[in-house]
Formats: C-alpha cells, structure tokens, sequence
C-alpha cells in the first residue's frame, strides 16, 4: 500500500473511534428493523438448525430437523414452495455459482446434492451419522463436513473432505473429541478453525496439508458450539452457551476480549463490509458493532421468539432470517429482520482479472503460507508469457486470480528495496517487494502480511519477509516454469 492509503487507513479508525464516542442516535437507534414474519406450516414442529438463500430465485432453505424435511420458502409470496425429504437434516448451503443444494443429515450421516432449480438428487454421498455443519472452500472448491464421533461410539470425530468438482469424498481427518461443531475457514491463508465442544477448544488446521496445528484451550467461555471470523482483522468469534462470546488472535490464538450474550447461542454471524456481530441465542439476538480491533459496543437484544436460535443473514437481500419453532403461543414462522445503523458497507471490489493457469506458481505459495503459520496473506504477481499486463497469478485465495497489478504495487517497489508500512486497522505490515527466480532475474512483485504479533517493527517484518522472498525464489528455476502443468 502506498503512504496515502496508509494513511485514509488510520483516518478511518479514527473516524470510527468518533462515530461511536460522539453518544449521537447511533448509539441508541434500534440496529434492526422489524419488516415481516413469514408464516410455516402448523404441522411443523420442532427445532430448525440451518438456513440458507437463493438470491436469484428468492427462496429460502430450512433445515427442520425435527419435521425430516428441508422447507423451501418463497420469499417474494410468503409461501412454501417445496420441501425435500431427509431423516434429520442439519447444514444447508447454497451454491449460485454451480445452482447446487447441499444438505447434510445426521440421522443417516450424508451429504446429498440437489440440483438448484428442480431439487432432484443428484448424488448422495455416504458419511458417518450426526454428519452436521459444513465450511466451504471457494479456491478448491473443497467442503469439510462435521460427523461421526459420540453418535457413532466413537472418542473422535471426523472432519470429512468432499471435492464438490467431481462430488465425491476424498478424505476424512480423524480429530480427538465426540463433538465438533461450526467451522470458519480463512480465504487467504490455508486454516481452518473448529470448535470442538468436547475439549472446550478451537482446533486449527492446516487444509493444504490436512493436519492439525495447533489448539486453543477457551478459558473465559465454556460449551463452544457457534463461531464467525473476521478474516482481515484476524479475529475469531466463539459463541459458548455459557451466555458469552470469546473473541481469539488467530495468529496467536490468545482471547483478547469477551462479550456478553444471552444463553443458549446457536449461531454467530460476522458482517465484515459494516463490522457489526450477531449471536443468535435462545429467544434474543444480541448485536455488537466492532468499534476498533478489539473493542466491541454492545448494541442491545432483539426478541425473537421462544427457542429461536437459528438465524441467516444474506448480505445481498440485506436482511437477516431468524427461525422461530412452534410454541405455545405462536405456530412456526420466520422473522425477518432488516440491519439498520450500521457503518457504511464497502463496495465490493470490481478489480480488472484476466484469465491465468499458473498451477505451479500456485503451489509454491500455498507451500510456503503452510510452512509460516505466522504469514496472514501472500501474493505472486508477473507478467505471463506472450503477455504485457502484470497481473496476481498466485494467491492463498484462488478467486482473486488474475487481478491487474496496481501502480500502488509498482510505486512501492520502484526503488528496489522492501516497502512495509504497519497497517493499524488490522496490525500487520503490508509487505511489497521485487521478485526474482532462483537466478535472480526479476519476474515480478512478491507481496505478503506479516502479523504485528510476528515482528516488533518494520524492519524485523522487512527481514523476515526477505528470508521467506529467497525461500520462493529457490524454487523458481524461471518464469516459464511457473506456468507448468501441475497435479494436486
């Protein structure tokens, strides 16, 4: 980055800082609005686990375990438009990019693949019972699914691969404890985090390598079923039933602050383009806005409903989904919820990309994100073969391949030398230099964030990035190579 972004960067912290310290509406504005309850058949009893959206088709998918059914809800009428039979159904997610249905069901342990427009079976693919939550890899397009374990008599659990391209499983990780529960995945850097309810602990793994790493013992927050990410600030949400959210470094695994919810939290749900968290506990929706990095405003419960604990927010319909089971007083609907008061949302990026299949290229990053743990992003950018137009041709984050280099990371590298600034609104330094194959011809830019918590300066950052830029290079006999067909 250059010295102006770094510094638009600290302006907005400190914007921030004043936007909650002034004590202005803000403060005390509802941050959601009430728009609508949708109502769901009166024979639906029972609890809900998991919802997802269609934005296209406007339908939303319940998982009502209890009912051994997925419900299709038709957002525009209000009406259920369909349902797909399952034993007992937990996660769902929906696919856009392929118009695929995944559900997962605990009862006869599987993942099932439904086309997105018809909802016919298109593959059932057989896991151990209690199969439940799910994470999901855009680059790999690689799915790990929670089973096994206690249901299955079993003093471990399993953490199943499916590679959603050929739609079939291709490994399961054994991880100690009968309980795992939800998952967060980082995009940039190969981990996933997962809470393992029988240990009372995050369990970090390594999913270019498959192993585990490391695992983080919580001790301010017990029975830690629910978990969100806040990938660019390194900050994992843990929501226990203990009636309190546990907020971790991920680069060093240390709780830096708790939060306060209600009891009974089912689902977490970080918005990083307004910074606000939701836990949606038993009957509440506690709301916190991220005012700096590790300090949180409490913005106050909204009702929802008797045992209401599942709750979706879809960023695009900008609106927030809690699902109510039947009681006493009320059959079973959906409450719809619509966030207001919320610091502006980033516009999506609109990067220029150009197609690249630079395999090997990729692989060397992956390697090296793997082998420093420490390392939050790195970056590979040249000038393919026959082209004119520098551009990312390796990334932890397979989606943001292609994207044009910008003069930001020319500016910073024109000189030669490391460039590094300490970025504050995440506490890394933003690391840019020259990049060259084994015999030190240049091919490019190398870029990669190195953690506040891993260098106690610039220089210290600028050293360790050194060492790792000749660790690639070694590995780069040219820039040819870099494009050579290569198998996973």
């Amino acid at each position: 980055m250059t010295s102006r972004f770094c510094s638009i960067a600290g302006l907005a912290v400190v914007c921030v800082h004043a936007l909650f310290a002034q004590g202005s509406t803000k403060d005390t504005a509802t941050p959601v609005q009430h728009i609508r309850e949708l109502k769901l058949p009166a024979s639906i009893n029972g609890n809900f686990d998991h919802l997802a959206v269609d934005v296209k088709r406007s339908r939303l998918f319940i998982t009502a375990e209890d009912a051994k059914k997925v419900l299709i809800l038709d957002l525009k009428s209000g009406a259920v438009a369909g349902s797909i039979p399952s034993p007992r159904p937990h996660d769902v997610l929906f696919r856009p990019d392929t118009d695929r249905l995944y559900v997962t069901d605990g009862g006869e342990g599987s993942l099932s693949i439904y086309d997105g427009e018809s909802y016919k079976l298109i593959k059932r693919i057989g896991l151990e019972k209690d199969a439940d939550a799910v994470g999901f890899d855009p680059s790999r397009k690689f799915m790990y699914i929670v089973n096994g374990g206690g249901d299955v008599g079993q003093k471990f659990s399993l953490l199943s691969i499916v590679d959603t391209v050929k739609a079939e499983k291709v490994q399961d990780l054994q991880i100690n404890g009968d309980t795992l529960e939800a998952m967060s995945l980082d995009a940039y850097r190969p981990r996933i985090y997962v809470n393992d309810k029988a240990t009372n602990e995050v369990v970090v793994l390594d999913r270019f390598r498959n192993v585990e790493v490391a695992r983080w013992p919580l001790n301010a927050c017990k029975t830690n079923v629910a978990m969100a990410l806040d990938e660019s600030r390194q900050r994992l949400f843990v929501g226990c039933l203990s009636g309190n959210v546990a907020v971790l470094d991920t680069n060093t695994g240390k709780q830096v602050t708790n939060l306060s919810i209600h009891a009974g939290v089912d689902d977490l749900i970080y918005e990083a383009s307004t910074r606000r968290l939701y836990a949606s506990a038993d009957g509440s929706l506690d709301i916190y806005d991220q005012i700096d990095l590790d300090h949180y405003q409490n913005r106050g419960a909204q009702p929802t409903g008797a045992k209401a604990r599942t709750a979706y927010l879809s960023t695009e319909l900008n609106q927030l989904f809690v699902a109510v089971p039947k009681s006493e007083t009320s059959g079973p609907h959906i409450l719809v919820l619509q966030p207001t008061n919320t610091l502006p949302a980033r516009s999506p990026l609109a990067d220029l990309k150009e197609p690249v299949n630079a395999p090997v290229a990729e692989q060397i990053v992956l390697k090296e994100l793997s082998a420093h743990q420490m390392l939050r992003r790195m970056g590979l950018h040249v000038i393919p073969p026959g082209q004119k137009t520098m551009i990312l041709i390796a990334n932890g984050n397979e989606t943001r391949l292609g994207i044009h280099t910008s003069p930001g990371d020319f500016a910073a590298v024109k000189d030669g030398g490391i460039y590094g600034p300490r970025i504050d609104d995440g506490q890394f330094y933003n690391m840019k230099m020259s990049m060259f194959d084994a015999q030190h011809r240049n091919i490019g830019i190398l870029v990669m964030e190195i953690p506040c918590t891993a260098a106690a300066n610039e220089k210290e950052a600028a050293a360790q990035a050194d060492s790792i830029r000749a660790e690639v290079a070694s590995q780069i006999p040219d820039l040819q190579s870099l494009f050579a067909t290569s198998s996973r």
